[in-house]
């Protein structure tokens, strides 16, 4: 069903450039997993999985139109990020600046 939201989808040069804004703003904060908690090493390169990805703190499945809103982003290990899923949890995080 068209719900009339046209959100693009996560790919691409867009994709890449939020992982490299999350990147360089984890590593300034020395911000660890936002899902395990522990230090994340922000040299790592995909497909490492202890690399930073981005983990949508409200899941895109739900809320779609936070896909590209940096304030729902934060750093997670890859496979902290694979093994979440899209499920999320409930009250997982605080969006905005960390």
């Amino acid at each position: 069903m068209d719900n009339g939201l046209s959100i693009r989808p996560w790919a691409g040069r867009a994709r890449s450039d939020a992982l490299a804004l999350v990147k360089r703003k984890g590593r300034a904060a020395n911000a660890p997993c936002s899902i395990c908690g522990q230090p994340i090493d922000y040299s790592l390169v995909y497909p490492h999985k202890q690399s930073c990805s981005v983990q949508h703190i409200r899941s895109r499945r739900d809320y779609p139109e936070l896909t590209w809103e940096p304030g729902n982003w934060a750093p997670a290990h890859l496979d902290c990020n694979k093994s979440e899923g899209t499920g999320g949890r409930p009250g997982l995080g605080v969006m905005g600046d960390w």
